[in-house]
């Protein structure tokens, strides 16, 4: 027989009418008896087939519940795998990611020791102010770059250099505080601004009057002091932000700016 068949809970039905067949053909062979057997003999007979029926029963109900039990841990296994290929996927994609952010890092670190390396090692950038704005629009793919150094006794941000602008091209200085310059000397954190309003250009940057450009305004701290800052217009967007707490803290540290 096919194990569908076994299976089949129908199955089940056919033994208890196979084992009453057999009960009734046992009860049947008395008829060929000479000498009638008597009542417990009936009795016994009947009992006999109860208890036949009972294991039957007992049997089945042990087969049913171990082919449900069976089939439940089957499901069970079948979801604990599902669950776990699932965290599998979830873990390799949480491992690319930090491979990714590790790479990320790496390369990172790698980019800024090499601009810091050619502001460090350039020998005219630090007696020169304007070749190290060079330096800055090379790296940063600048336009336009300004120097400010704060004045001591004013208190003001005074222009000191400039690279990309006209020679004509007058700056307003201004005071730590005031306006969006003022803001990132006192805050002392590398600021982008995007989306300049058409009339913050002239009074405020002179860096020329295109809105397609980003503006980067990157305090000089010494001391927990913002003692200057340089201001760096590119039209694409530059890793510069990021990368100015480890520029500075070299450049100052070799007395560069």
């Amino acid at each position: 027989m096919s194990r569908h068949f076994f299976d089949n809970r129908h199955f089940q039905r056919w033994l208890f009418l196979l084992g009453g067949i057999a009960f009734i053909l046992a009860l049947l062979k008395n008829v060929f008896l000479q000498q009638h057997p008597g009542i417990a003999y009936y009795m016994v007979e009947v009992l006999a087939f109860i208890f036949f029926l009972t294991a039957f029963y007992i049997s089945d109900r042990n087969n049913q519940g171990l082919r449900s039990e069976i089939k439940r841990l089957g499901e069970e296994l079948k979801d604990t795998r599902s669950i776990h290929e699932q965290k599998i996927v979830e873990l390799e994609s949480v491992i690319a990611g930090y491979e990714a952010k590790q790479n990320e890092e790496t390369r990172f670190a790698s980019y800024q020791d090499k601009v810091v390396q050619r502001l460090v090692n350039d020998p005219v950038a630090k007696t020169d102010k304007h070749h190290l704005l060079y330096l800055f629009s090379e790296l940063f793919h600048a336009m336009a770059v300004v120097w400010y150094e704060k004045d001591k006794p004013s208190g003001r941000f005074n222009v000191q250099a400039t690279f990309g602008l006209p020679e004509d091209f007058e700056l307003s200085p201004f005071e730590e505080g005031e306006g969006l310059h003022g803001q990132a000397a006192a805050d002392g954190e590398a600021t982008k601004i995007e989306d300049i309003p058409e009339e913050y250009l002239p009074v405020n940057t002179a860096l020329g009057k295109s809105k397609q450009y980003f503006l980067y305004l990157l305090p000089v701290v010494k001391g927990q002091k913002c003692t200057g800052l340089i201001e760096l217009m590119t039209f694409r967007e530059s890793d510069v932000e990021r990368l100015w707490p480890g520029v500075m803290t070299k450049l100052v540290e070799k007395n560069i700016i």
